[in-house]
């Protein structure tokens, strides 16, 4: 990697260049060069033991099928440059049914996916989101057990379901992405995170039907930043816990980020039943623009209406919201700490949130169910955190 204007540039003129092109593809977006971009993956993989860099260029759109880019690779290192669109055929021509994912990158150590703010990728959700079994439709972008991830400056647009997938990664940043999906797009999360650590996400816009980032099991030192969200559902942590599971997300960090008309803000939401904890997770620096539902904790995540009261519970302790601002257009209290019974929420941080209705001069409300905490700078109707 090379610094241009004091910024990271994928140039790097000792890299080996693969060129798509030149492996067969036509890039006219109708022909599938799904063999050229498979070709150009084992030669930069497999046959250099320098830098390679995979060439998509621009000017073109390349269909493509569903694809693994599997590693371990003898390149120390690797740069997909993506500056042309990449397509997926649409639903009803896809080859194998049920894929977990389109275009996937798996065990990949130093790779750099860079869109120099001109690649697309485009899922053509719209084919599949009629499709009300979930299970069938691919995350538009998967990285699993990569170390050493750079993903940046790429436009994402109508991703089957997510985005972009992070499961199981070491070291990775994230930055200047675009998102775009209808907010009624069923499940088109922008980035979701599984079983991952030291990670840095920032500087991205992402209008999503679903959880713009969502932090699931597993995960750590997570520091998120400058993330304009909305349409969408928020930030997530979670859910944690289905079906008994033990679940663990510790040291999370979400600061200066706008929610626009999200249905929801910066929100926990764990499963009775589950076990585990989510703790040392600070929020801080939020503007709402008539969000609804804009802080949330809930222990007693129920999607489907109907679950039986169980004793056990994720522990979810340590959260701080520090400088809130904004207006809800909620009618319910703008802070719900809905804790378990059995497994109460304990040392919760409320300090100088002061967010305002949108269409009143009515203030902060808060309501809390087993949650302790304290509350400082508050600008609210209610304190009503237990000590």
């Amino acid at each position: 990697m090379v610094v241009i204007n004091g910024r990271l540039s994928a140039v790097d003129d000792s890299a080996t260049i693969y060129d798509v092109l030149k492996f067969g593809a036509v890039g006219d977006g109708k022909t599938d060069d799904t063999k050229a971009f498979t070709s150009a993956w084992e030669a930069a993989c497999n046959k250099t033991r320098e830098k390679a860099k995979i060439s998509v260029g621009s000017g073109k759109t390349y269909l493509v099928s569903e694809i693994q880019f599997k590693g371990p690779c003898n390149s120390t290192s690797i740069i997909f440059e993506i500056l042309g669109k990449i397509v997926a055929p649409p639903g009803s021509a896809w080859q194998k049914k049920g894929a977990d994912e389109w275009l996937y990158f798996h065990r990949v150590d130093g790779l750099t996916v860079v869109g120099e703010r001109q690649g697309v990728i485009d899922g053509r959700g719209e084919t599949w989101w009629k499709d009300a079994d979930t299970r069938s439709r691919p995350t538009a972008m998967r990285f699993s057990h990569c170390s050493r991830l750079q993903v940046r400056g790429l436009k994402h647009v109508n991703s089957q379901m997510n985005h972009v997938s992070i499961n199981g990664c070491k070291n990775a940043t994230i930055s200047d992405l675009v998102m775009i999906a209808p907010s009624e797009s069923p499940n088109t999360d922008g980035i979701d995170i599984s079983d991952s650590t030291d990670l840095r996400i920032t500087n991205s816009s992402m209008e999503t039907g679903d959880d713009c980032i969502a932090i699931n099991g597993g995960t750590s030192n997570v520091n998120v930043s400058n993330i304009y969200c909305g349409p969408g559902h928020g930030i997530s942590i979670g859910s944690l816990g289905k079906d008994g599971k033990r679940e663990e997300v510790e040291a999370i960090n979400i600061r200066n980020c706008t929610f626009n008309r999200t249905s929801n803000g910066v929100r926990i939401k764990t499963w009775q039943g589950g076990s585990g904890f989510a703790r040392k997770i600070n929020f801080s620096q939020i503007i709402f623009i008539e969000a609804n539902n804009p802080i949330i904790i809930d222990q007693n995540y129920c999607p489907h209406m109907k679950c039986d009261e169980k004793k056990s519970a994720v522990n979810v302790s340590d959260v701080g919201y520090y400088g809130f601002r904004g207006t809800s257009i909620s009618k319910n209290p703008t802070i719900n700490f809905n804790c378990s019974k059995t497994v109460h929420c304990t040392n919760i941080i409320v300090d100088d949130v002061d967010i305002k209705q949108a269409y009143s001069n009515q203030t902060t409300r808060s309501h809390c169910s087993n949650a302790h905490g304290t509350a400082r700078a508050w600008n609210s109707t209610m304190n009503c955190l237990l000590k």
